[in-house]
């Protein structure tokens, strides 16, 4: 997606740090890096150019987490000021969510936590072109909940932090239809309930297209929440930069259901 995720444990020498990156941007023609960090550390990335995009709640376990980003041009210069003036891209409006209020017809499916079949899953053609916008074959979900219809398969997949206790959803295979709706916006449900029962997760947060209206309505009708959109964040089937939704939604005990 020619961005790059950065992952600061150190606090200070943000102006050193900024001067890095964007060297970095430059030579590895990137359009974006950007940094999540708690709200007290977001103004000293904001002194260097970094504009807040995104807050993620209770990211940090028991604090917020801010997507503070710095978006380049084609020619790999930073965009004056870091922040973004190109134009914020249009993206679709979701109604009301509409969760199923109950588990759609012939619905079977199964919890797969085999590295080895996860990765072998992470290979196929069906997988979503937006996947895995934090690295290049460097992170794979712990676990993905499969299920079929015919000959196709349909798959859900989590990346858990257990340090601050959220997971990154990931709508693997888009639908093509209503029924395939249904069975991704009740197969998101049954993959929270296993995090938060198992795993003790305190909240998950997930990413669209913002013109894709297939996984952004899955992802609503399973009562996550738009939390920010994000600049030049993601590349379509053909390559063209495009924004992102951002999407949350902290998990209560007992609360997990349609």
């Amino acid at each position: 997606h020619s961005h790059m995720r950065i992952v600061d444990y150190r606090l200070g020498q943000y102006k050193l740090k900024c001067k890095i990156f964007d060297q970095l941007a430059l030579t590895k023609k990137l359009r974006k890096v950007y940094t999540l960090v708690e709200k007290q550390d977001s103004n000293s990335w904001r002194t260097v150019g970094f504009s807040k995009e995104a807050v993620l709640p209770g990211y940090f376990k028991n604090a917020d987490g801010y997507l503070m980003s710095r978006v380049y041009d084609q020619k790999g210069d930073p965009i004056t000021g870091g922040l973004s003036k190109v134009n914020p891209k249009e993206g679709i409006e979701f109604p009301e969510p509409s969760p199923p209020r109950k588990k759609p017809n012939g619905l079977k499916y199964k919890m797969i936590f085999d590295t080895e079949k996860i990765s072998k899953i992470m290979k196929h053609k069906d997988i979503h072109h937006i996947y895995n916008p934090y690295g290049q074959d460097m992170y794979h979900p712990k676990l993905i909940l499969e299920a079929r219809i015919r000959n196709r398969r349909l798959w859900v997949g989590g990346e858990i932090n257990t340090a601050f206790g959220h997971i990154k959803l990931d709508i693997l295979t888009a639908p093509k239809n209503k029924k395939e709706h249904k069975y991704l916006t009740w197969m998101l449900y049954i993959l929270m309930q296993e995090l938060q029962q198992n795993y003790d997760m305190l909240s998950v947060f997930s990413f669209s297209d913002i013109r894709d209206k297939s996984v952004g309505q899955v992802l609503n009708d399973a009562c996550l929440e738009q939390c920010g959109q994000l600049t030049c964040h993601l590349k379509d089937k053909k390559g063209d930069v495009t924004d992102a939704y951002v999407w949350h939604r902290k998990l209560q005990p007992n609360e997990v259901k349609p």
